[in-house]
């Protein structure tokens, strides 16, 4: 069964991939076509508040090209990311709690501009449950550096979300109003569908020369805004963000759960970017409310991300 669903896993993504080239050799008639950098996201919540437990740790990294000339699509991101789910020790979370759940996912979107008005719209194929191998990774990190009070996935005594594949799509529209080329404010509004079903609102603040950049994406846990320009931006920047969502469904909560999805919830972060001619460095923390009815409080995560140029 588990070969099963990784070979599905991977056709899906072969076919996703397929498709992207497709687009992008209809796209290079006139040799616009050029790759503008990428950008990661770390996320943990043992640098946030300390504690081990529900959006325990995740990982993406973004890849990007521009220059497409088909109407509104001007640039292309190309994504991998994975994720850890845990619930948090049963002494604390009384009353049920969320099921261990990790995810592994490859995707692509398209950014664009419509009538001033910025576009990002593409999906994901991820695959769910023990067939990630992150949950053997997970053991062996907190094995490795002596954690014996974090979270141990082989309890037996967790709901696990089963191994499947499943996919979500992404539309994001955003508009970017400055005052300078050192102040931002972008607005947004972002629909979430196929696996994840979420409407979200919210905006973000750059202040400094981070400002200038044109090219944005975000971090699906935080939704920290993130941008590969960062790499060629020399200054101090503080990036921060707020937004709230109408929650109707997540791959890591399965309807015949113990618990159910908390309809609406929130979101905000904060942190400094520094990019120098040797390293560029993000540092952050970012606040999550309650992601299921019943959770006894919100959540603080850390957010890093880190690139040294040689």
């Amino acid at each position: 069964m588990l070969d099963r669903t990784i070979a599905l896993c991977k056709a899906a993504s072969k076919s996703l991939m397929v498709a992207i080239s497709i687009l992008s050799t209809s796209a290079f008639a006139e040799e616009h076509i050029a790759y503008r950098g990428e950008v990661g996201s770390f996320v943990n919540d043992f640098v946030g508040d300390g504690h081990d437990r529900w959006h325990t740790g995740s990982y993406q990294k973004s890849y990007y090209s521009q220059g497409y000339q088909l109407r509104w699509l001007q640039g292309l991101e190309l994504r991998s990311r994975s994720q850890i789910v845990s619930p948090w020790v049963s002494s604390k979370q009384r009353g049920g709690d969320r099921p261990y759940s990790t995810a592994i996912g490859v995707g692509g979107f398209a950014h664009g501009r419509i009538s001033g008005f910025e576009t990002r719209l593409g999906g994901e194929i991820l695959l769910l449950g023990d067939g990630t191998g992150l949950e053997a990774l997970q053991r062996s990190i907190h094995d490795g550096l002596g954690m014996e009070d974090s979270f141990d996935p082989s309890r037996d005594d967790i709901d696990r979300v089963e191994t499947t594949v499943t996919s979500r799509f992404d539309l994001e529209i955003a508009r970017s109003l400055r005052t300078n080329e050192f102040a931002l404010v972008r607005p947004y509004a972002e629909i979430t569908f196929g696996g994840d079903r979420y409407n979200t609102f919210g905006t973000d603040v750059i202040l400094g020369p981070h400002a200038s950049a044109s090219i944005w994406t975000r971090d699906v846990v935080t939704g920290r805004l993130l941008t590969p320009q960062a790499n060629d931006i020399r200054g101090l920047s503080i990036v921060a963000g707020i937004d709230v969502r109408s929650a109707i469904s997540s791959i890591h909560l399965p309807d015949n759960g113990l618990v159910n999805i908390e309809p609406k919830q929130f979101r905000s972060r904060f942190g400094i970017q520094s990019s120098s001619p040797f390293a560029n460095i993000f540092i952050g923390q970012a606040r999550l409310s309650e992601g299921f009815v019943g959770q006894k409080e919100s959540q603080r995560v850390g957010l890093l991300s880190v690139s040294f140029s040689f």
